[in-house]
């Protein structure tokens, strides 16, 4: 393949976007994580990683220097060509980016707030919201950077309400779907 395909995978968090882009990464895809960027920033910024503070650097990114802030900075990490899959896009506009640099399809991954903050609690990360008030704090402040939208306007939707072999599954079919798509 002498191009670039670019799977970019949204989702509120806890939908289990990470655990999809790494089995996509499986299947021979370059992993790049957008919160890896904030984070990464956070720490420049000197800053403590907890959850509040990556959501007031990712938001202040945003207001700087515009809502593809985030996707632009990520650029310089992407190989030239080939698969990557990108963990966490948040907004259209993120999804705009990269398709000025590849063939581009948005996944949304969706899960219910109960799973989810299941699935967030249960993380060792320090950003991770220990309380549902941090959690519905943390929601609040993704759908206000585009999440929703850009949940509303991905090429597919799957919904991860049973077991991570059946979410793998339909991913998979999807992503080998798509390759079909592109090669032809």
């Amino acid at each position: 393949m002498g191009k670039k395909f670019i799977l970019c995978v949204t989702g509120l968090p806890g939908s289990g976007k990470t655990t999809v882009a790494h089995e996509v990464e499986k299947m021979g895809f370059y992993y790049l994580n957008l919160g890896d960027i904030v984070r990464e920033e956070t720490k420049l910024r000197g800053y403590e990683l907890t959850d509040a503070n990556c959501g007031l650097v990712m938001l202040d990114l945003r207001k700087k220097y515009g809502p593809q802030a985030v996707a632009q900075l990520s650029l310089k990490n992407l190989p030239q060509e080939g698969l990557v899959v990108v963990d966490g896009v948040r907004s259209i506009y993120e999804v705009q980016v990269f398709k000025t640099v590849g063939e581009t399809k948005l996944l949304a991954i969706h899960a219910s707030p109960a799973r989810r903050f299941e699935m967030l609690a249960s993380r060792k990360r320090s950003d991770a919201p220990l309380t549902r008030e941090e959690f519905d704090v943390r929601d609040k402040r993704e759908l206000d950077v585009g999440v929703g939208n850009a949940i509303a306007l991905a090429d597919e939707i799957v919904v991860n309400h049973s077991t991570i072999e059946s979410l793998i599954k339909n991913v998979r079919r999807l992503v080998i779907k798509w390759l079909k798509e592109v090669d032809s």
